[in-house]
């Protein structure tokens, strides 16, 4: 077995970080004349990530030689380093690397770039963490020598020394460092640096709560969840997520509500478990972005965590976002192609996959005499992701059939190739109907078909 160390050293000046070195010494691995040792991934969907300065590379017998290239495979861009002769015993990575400059015309999101603020520094591993090849079990230490007294270094795994299987599971996470604040209880933390202008106390307790909720749903034991906060420079803002953890920025131009930044975390918690193979891009991201739409009301909802009120406000403002949204007709193999260059193509997935959703779970009910509903679908899907069964949409439409009897084919190709989809009443296990309306297209300004939320005499549940 092999072994991955990696050391990160934050550098402190005009109280934020200016630069981190990042030290990586790989054992029990060779590489052959030729072979790839290593890859920097320099942008993911358009969001920069860090340029290796001063990069150094060396193993028991001195400098080793390499040759760099780079390949753009959608939606990354890698550069890549293959070994000029065999290695010898450990080899060794060092290099620097900077946090992004922001410019006032720059996106905001996802948050996967490292950037500093007042008070610290925060990233995805991916954009400054070398991917290393044949890489298995990896450790993840801190230098804070160069850095004031009381600064932390945290990640999605814990603080001060991690271990991962894999490096790549440590890439997936999220980091921060500096003078951080935090509200933490056992494997649950929450980090910022900059006072936000809401209730942070308010949003852990209600996230922590929410998310122990979550994982007695999803059948989930593993207790890790840490959520990070930025401060954008930007007009607005959004939120991440990557593996047990979330990023979420706000800004002080366009405050966020209270409620809307609970929206935001539900949605973002869900993705650590409804998920098919998303490869090529966009083929399957009507299922992780709808069950997130649906499951982030639903489960607040049935917890006693939101009203109907507040429910159908969320819905609301969902449902009439996906059907003004003039890029609507598109596919979603269409939308993911365009949709870091369109940001309204990028929106799609998330209304039409959850109204599938919540169409099929009314179908389901009814097919099942209300013995089975989506969940049982997404529960039998999750079970095969823990068990490494390769997942798609076949998986999806075989689980509804073998759950209900239903063949959903059809109707999940109209959804994909973005033909009209109309949500039906007794949605939210018959808590609401529909009522269709007018509205305007976005952009456009032209008259286009939405459906209102209203609330349902009767609730009839599972």
């Amino acid at each position: 077995m092999s072994l991955t160390q990696i050391n990160l050293k934050p550098y402190w000046d005009e109280n934020t970080i200016d630069r981190m070195d990042v030290k990586i010494k790989i054992t029990g691995l060779s590489y052959k004349e030729g072979e790839r040792l290593c890859s920097m991934q320099l942008s993911t969907v358009t969001i920069p990530g860090c340029e290796p300065n001063a990069l150094q590379i060396c193993d028991e017998s001195g400098a080793v030689l390499v040759k760099e290239s780079e390949e753009t495979p959608y939606p990354y861009h890698w550069r890549r380093w293959n070994v000029q002769r065999g290695t010898e015993g450990n080899v060794k990575i060092n290099y620097t690397v900077y946090p992004r400059e922001i410019k006032p015309t720059d996106i905001c999101g996802p948050y996967f770039d490292f950037r500093a603020e007042k008070g610290g520094a925060n990233s995805a591993g991916f954009s400054f963490l070398m991917d290393i090849e044949k890489a298995e079990e990896c450790e993840l230490s801190w230098d804070m020598s160069a850095m004031p007294e009381k600064s932390r270094g945290v990640c999605t795994l814990g603080e001060h020394k991690v271990k991962a299987k894999t490096l790549d599971r440590l890439r997936e996470c999220y980091f921060a460092m500096g003078q951080l604040n935090a509200i933490e209880e056992g494997d649950f933390g929450f980090y910022w640096m900059s006072q936000p202008p809401f209730d942070v106390k308010e949003v852990a307790e209600y996230t922590k709560k929410l998310f122990g909720q979550m994982q007695k749903f999803f059948k989930d034991t593993e207790k890790v969840y840490r959520i990070f906060v930025r401060k954008d420079p930007f007009l607005t803002s959004g939120g991440t997520a990557l593996y047990r953890s979330y990023l979420f920025g706000w800004n002080t131009t366009q405050p966020c509500s209270l409620e809307d930044k609970k929206a935001i975390l539900a949605h973002e918690m869900v993705h650590n478990w409804p998920q098919l193979n998303d490869n090529p891009y966009g083929v399957t991201t009507w299922y992780s972005e709808g069950t997130a739409e649906y499951y982030s009301v639903l489960l607040p909802l049935r917890l006693g965590l939101m009203t109907d009120d507040e429910a159908i406000l969320e819905l609301q403002k969902r449902t009439d976002a996906y059907y003004s949204n003039p890029t609507r007709a598109l596919g979603d193999e269409e939308a993911a192609a365009i949709c870091w260059k369109d940001r309204r193509a990028q929106r799609l997935v998330y209304g039409r996959g959850m109204i599938f959703i919540i169409n099929t779970d009314i179908m389901i009910r009814k097919a099942t005499n209300g013995a089975h509903s989506i969940d049982d679908v997404v529960l039998d899907i999750l079970q095969k992701d823990r068990a490494g069964i390769q997942l798609g949409n076949e998986v999806f439409l075989t689980s509804v059939k073998k759950i209900s009897g239903l063949d959903v084919r059809s109707e999940w190709e109209d959804m994909h190739t973005g033909k009209e989809i109309i949500p039906l009443s007794g949605g939210f296990e018959g808590h609401f109907a529909v009522v269709e309306k007018e509205i305007d297209e976005a952009d456009t300004g032209k008259k286009v078909r939405s459906w209102t939320w209203i609330k349902q005499e009767t609730k009839k549940g599972k």
